[in-house]
Parts: C-alpha cells; structure tokens; sequence
C-alpha cells in the first residue's frame, strides 16, 4: 500500500513539473509571437484547461487522441461534431498548420454543404474563411500554407461557381467592401479606409502595392484577394508550396481577364465581362511563375494562354496588343519548332475559346 502511494506522489510531481515547464516554454514562444495567445486561454472548458495546463509534455498523447477521434467522424461524415473537436485541436496545436486547414476546409465545405439556404451556407463558408484569417495566421505568420489555404478559399469557393449558392457569397464580399472603394473597385485611399481595413486584416498599402503591379484591381471580387493572400504568403514558401502559390497568383490573374470587370448591377444580375486591363500582367506572372518552375506542361499553359490572349485583344479592336501577344507566344516556342503565322495562332487559339 506504502509503495502505491509513493507512486501516485511520483506521479503527481510529475505532472506538476510537466506543467510548470510547459508554461514556460509557451511563455518563451509567445515572446516571439506577439498577440499570437490573444484570447485563447480564458474562458477554455474544464476538461480542456487540465490538458493545456496540467498534462504539459503529454499534451501530444491527448492530441493524437483526438485526430483519431477526428478521423473516423470525418470517415463517418459527423461533421457538425467535428466542430468542437477540431477546435480542441487548434488549441492544443496552435502551430500546426494542418489542424487549421483541416478545420477551415470542414467548415467552409463539409458542413456549409449540408444546408439549402444560401444564408445558412454563408455563415459557414464566413468561419471558414475568418478561422484562417483571423486566428491561424495570427497564430502562424510566417506558414506559407495557411495563406495559400486562403486565397484558395477566395478563388475556389468564392471566385468560381462550383457551389449553388456561389452568388450569395459574391455579392456578400462585394457589398461588405464596396464602402471603401472607388466605382471601378480600387481601394480609395483615405486615413478612415486604412483603420477600417484593418478590421478585415487588409493593409492599404499592400492593396496599393498589388493595384501599382498587376492593374486595377476590383476588391468586390474573390480573385483580387486571393492574389492579395497569395501575394502576402508567397515570401514564406519554397518548393511546391511556392509553386502552388505562384499558381493561385496566375490563375486569378488569368480570370480577371475573363471576368475582371463587374457590372453596376451586381446585386440583380452577376455578369462580370472581360478586363484585358490584366493581360499583361497575367502574362508576366505566369511567364515568371514558368521561369522558376521549368517544365512541359507549364509551357503549355503558357503558350496557350498568349494565343487567347492574341484572339481577346483583336476581338476587342486591339489590333497592335493582339500582334504584341503573338509576338511574345513566338518567342516562347521551343527551339526547333515551326513558327506559326500570326492568322494561324488566331484560327487555333479561338477553336479553344
């Protein structure tokens, strides 16, 4: 009996020590993130403030516990219970990047899916989207992917329309920045807008730095601020990660092209047309993105992309701008290969349109 006691003793100091030593090392790491703990540690169930606080180094057990838990409700497709558990598991790992995207990705799409009401899937799409901006990346400045994530979220689920109720989220971003915008959507600059941006985790100067590089950008649509969140997240980036990044940043140029130019009537009818403002640009970006990336297929988005953009420009009377893009899809042809007339490129590029 004297021996089981010792035992519990033992243990209880080492839980003891395990706690001391794991709030001094959160101490230490927040020292080097500031405002990154912020709001998190009051206010935490019972339960989860004895994991936090109490297990210390075993933390790690109790989350490995969880993802497991995790993973046969996502199998089970339980996703409204996921919610509580996944935010277990952002508090439990703050720095880990998986954890968040795999708690946004639920929201925004798991369970924003098992509703009809276009509000009711908003609100969810809404906490996805702000999980990231707000508290992953406060958590996570400098994790490239979490950016990613969420200009992903703005190009996919917003930007397209591959959800039915695409619309409703549209016209919500649009409306909810169109108070500090010009009517082509730029961002007016004004000592309240900058304040005012802040709210939604937006700098001003980097939204001018974005419109000085790539063209007029229109902050009512989802692809301008996935380039804003790819753009910010790149620096953080390497390998596919980057190329991935570099991606979004194209790609959401090349739709602008598309439909980069929202009509007046946007809450009636969402028809944006094509902006050829960003045909350059999309060019150049993706042009850069083919540079450090190298490959086959690269190379055929590239060209591909200069012959539409070769048909876009004439179809729109710019007779020299088409000749400009043929221009530079010749000089990008691979070496050896036969050199296509201009008339040629044409008959090609709008076969493909």
């Amino acid at each position: 009996m004297k021996k089981t006691a010792w035992i519990w003793v033992l243990l209880l100091l080492l839980v003891a020590l395990a706690a001391f030593q794991s709030r001094r090392l959160a101490a230490l790491r927040r020292a080097g993130l500031p405002e990154a703990y912020a709001g998190y540690t009051a206010n935490e169930p019972p339960a989860l403030s004895f994991i936090l606080a109490g297990l210390g180094g075993f933390r790690g057990i109790a989350s490995e516990v969880l993802w497991f838990r995790a993973e046969r409700l996502q199998d089970e497709g339980r996703y409204m219970e996921l919610v509580q558990l996944s935010d277990w598991l952002t508090r439990l790992e703050p720095h880990a990047a998986e954890t968040w995207v795999y708690m946004a990705w639920n929201l925004a799409y798991n369970i924003s899916a098992m509703y009809t009401r276009p509000e009711d899937r908003l609100r969810w799409v809404k906490n996805g989207v702000l999980l990231l901006r707000d508290d992953a990346i406060r958590f996570n400045p400098k994790e490239g992917r979490l950016f990613r994530e969420l200009a992903w979220m703005y190009q996919n689920k917003i930007g397209d329309s591959l959800d039915r109720c695409h619309l409703a989220y549209k016209r919500e971003l649009a409306n909810a920045l169109a108070p500090y915008l010009a009517q082509d959507g730029t961002v007016v600059v004004s000592a309240a807008n900058r304040e005012r941006l802040k709210d939604r985790k937006l700098d001003l100067d980097r939204m001018l730095e974005l419109q000085r590089r790539y063209g007029p950008l229109d902050w009512r649509l989802g692809e301008s601020h996935a380039i804003y969140w790819a753009s910010y997240g790149l620096p953080f980036t390497t390998g596919p990660e980057r190329l991935m990044t570099r991606r979004l940043i194209y790609q959401s140029l090349m739709f602008l092209v598309l439909r980069g130019k929202l009509n007046v009537e946007y809450e009636t009818e969402w028809n944006p047309g094509q902006n050829l403002a960003f045909a350059v640009s999309a060019a150049d970006e993706l042009a850069a993105t083919y540079r450090e990336f190298p490959s086959r297929n690269m190379q055929k988005v590239f060209l591909r992309f200069l012959g539409k953009l070769a048909v876009l420009e004439r179809s729109a009377g710019n007779e020299w701008m088409s000749r400009f893009f043929y221009e530079r899809l010749v000089k990008a042809l691979p070496e050896g290969m036969n050199v296509p007339s201009f008339e040629e490129v044409i008959r090609e590029a709008s076969a493909h349109l």
